[in-house]
């Protein structure tokens, strides 16, 4: 095919005119490093600067004036807009910036337009280029902080309730907040304070988070991050039946009211909720960073983990609201939502990273190993197209249709 039968028709705004030359460039911003007595320097490639693309037009004919009268007015808008270049294609936001129009006497009905157009690129806001290690990092940062309220909350309900009651054994709620410690320490292999649980209550809250963190520690993330995630889901369901609601329904804790047992009961599971949900979200955290770092998930499978993750949190919050009504469960449930949206901007930006998912058709018969070279270059890209679409035939034929990346 010559070069010419590929040209396309160049046009502004969407005014059509003919183009004679164009002329396009681009500078590199390029920082140079020298140092003393060392002979040359060091540049620092510090990105393109903006597409300069320079075209000269041309208008002949009786009725010139007026198609050239309408190019220069689509020239004297403000703003960018798109421009059709011949042989590049559509640049979208292209930015006239200098305009000449010459005459010539001696070439009567004719005018040339010269033209630079600068390729406007809308600029980023400061901080606005925000790593995937930050997002995964604010999820954390954010559990922290409910787990900490959580933990505060049920100390301050057990000191008020032993004070009121110095001469009660409160047996009931020792045995709930000693099971879980008993159960799950073994498993976790976890080093816990000891103390008694109801002289140092909030020893007891680290306890139960060192309990949660410890099952997170021992995994590996490796090559199968669903089926560590489910292994992850598998073991913090073992709090599940400490954390459960209370069968019978407690007036709200109040900060003015003597504290009931069963009220400091169910706001102990209530904590234990929270430190799941949050184990939850953490692991989630370790997934996506591992999944950022190296990609072995499909984005339906990476949102099913922020969809798990989010639905373990929303449940804490309930349960909160449930024990501490919905102003003072505030200080827990306020991180568990900045929580959750943090595991949901950390999913987007994982997928975001990848190329569009498109439903492609396969033209040639063959195994994904040769579907995979043919569509990128790249052989080893086939167990890519197996994860993107299960379990599939070995053999594809033509007409055959299957998820792939665009690129």
């Amino acid at each position: 095919m010559a070069w010419a039968d590929t040209l396309l028709e160049a046009s502004f705004r969407g005014v059509i005119f003919d183009i004679v030359k164009t002329d396009d460039s681009a500078d590199r911003a390029l920082a140079e490093h020298t140092y003393p007595y060392v002979d040359g320097a060091d540049v620092e490639d510090m990105g393109r600067g903006a597409r300069r693309i320079g075209v000269e037009a041309v208008f002949y004919g009786d009725d010139y004036e007026v198609r050239l009268q309408g190019f220069l007015a689509a020239l004297e808008q403000s703003g960018s807009g798109e421009f059709v270049h011949p042989v590049f294609g559509s640049i979208k936001n292209a930015q006239p910036s200098r305009v000449s129009v010459h005459h010539d006497a001696e070439n009567p009905d004719y005018a040339s337009v010269t033209i630079e157009f600068i390729e406007s690129t809308p600029g980023k806001s400061f901080f606005g280029d925000v790593r995937i290690s930050q997002k995964t990092e604010a999820i954390t940062q954010q559990g922290s902080i409910a787990i900490a309220s959580a933990s505060e909350n049920v100390g301050k309900l057990i000191d008020r309730l032993r004070a009121a009651n110095p001469m009660a054994g409160l047996d009931t709620l020792r045995a709930s907040l000693t099971a879980p410690l008993l159960a799950i320490t073994s498993s976790a292999g976890v080093l816990l304070s000891g103390l008694d649980v109801l002289a140092y209550p909030r020893a007891w809250g680290n306890d139960i988070s060192s309990l949660v963190g410890g099952i997170l520690d021992v995994r590996e993330w490796g090559a199968r991050l669903d089926a560590d995630w489910a292994s992850i889901q598998s073991d913090l369901n073992a709090f599940s039946i400490f954390s459960a609601a209370p069968s019978v329904a407690q007036p709200l804790v109040a900060a003015d009211n003597e504290p009931t047992e069963a009220q400091a009961i169910a706001a102990a599971a209530v904590t234990i909720q929270v430190n799941v949900a949050v184990g939850m979200a953490n692991a989630a955290s370790y997934l996506l960073s591992s999944e950022a770092a190296t990609p072995t998930m499909s984005p339906s499978q990476i949102e099913l983990v922020c969809n798990k993750a989010r639905t373990a949190i929303d449940t804490a919050i309930a349960q909160v609201r449930t024990v501490y009504g919905i102003e003072q469960s505030r200080a827990i449930t306020e991180p568990l939502k900045g929580q959750a949206l943090a595991v949901q901007e950390a999913a987007q930006a994982i997928i975001a990273l990848r190329p569009p998912l498109i439903l492609r058709m396969v033209e040639t018969p063959g195994t994904m190993r040769l579907i995979a070279h043919l569509w990128y270059g790249d052989h080893s890209r086939a167990s890519e197209l197996y994860r993107l679409n299960g379990a599939r035939a070995p053999f594809l034929n033509v007409g055959d249709s299957i998820y792939a990346y665009a690129r």
